[in-house]
């Protein structure tokens, strides 16, 4: 553990650490150390534990205001996750069907190639027929 000499509310203290929380630290005596400043054109009229109570209310209103919009986000967030996997299931949906038209246009299409190849045939018979009609003729 480390050692980091501050001032909280114009008093120096002495606060031991963990390397890795170093900089939360230092982040949450400057959020206090504000919240001092703010309230300095009081300080000297009213007692320095009820400037501490105020700035405390303060910081506890601001978490309860981040804890409703993290909640609010979280709503969100799970209505964004529903709606994905309505889209999602709809996209399963759709290319379900889409590979049912798919497979039945193969079909088709097989179907539409023997229907051809059945009228080559009898397209090439017809002509067989009229070559042996015109031969007879002549």
């Amino acid at each position: 553990m480390s050692d980091l000499e501050i001032t909280i509310f114009n008093q120096k203290l002495k606060l031991s650490y963990q390397e890795n929380e170093k900089d939360r630290l230092i982040n949450a005596v400057d959020v206090l150390n504000k919240s001092w400043n703010k309230f300095s054109s009081i300080q000297g009229k009213v007692s320095s534990q009820k400037i501490i109570t105020l700035i405390s209310l303060e910081l506890q209103d601001s978490i309860r205001e981040y804890k409703d919009e993290l909640y609010s986000y979280k709503q969100n967030i799970d209505l964004l996750k529903k709606e994905i996997e309505e889209k999602s299931q709809l996209l399963k949906t759709t290319n379900e069907k889409l590979n049912t038209v798919k497979l039945e246009t193969e079909n088709k299409d097989r179907e539409i190639l023997k229907m051809k190849k059945a009228l080559d045939e009898i397209h090439q018979e017809l002509l067989q027929i009229k070559n042996n009609i015109f031969h007879l003729n002549k």
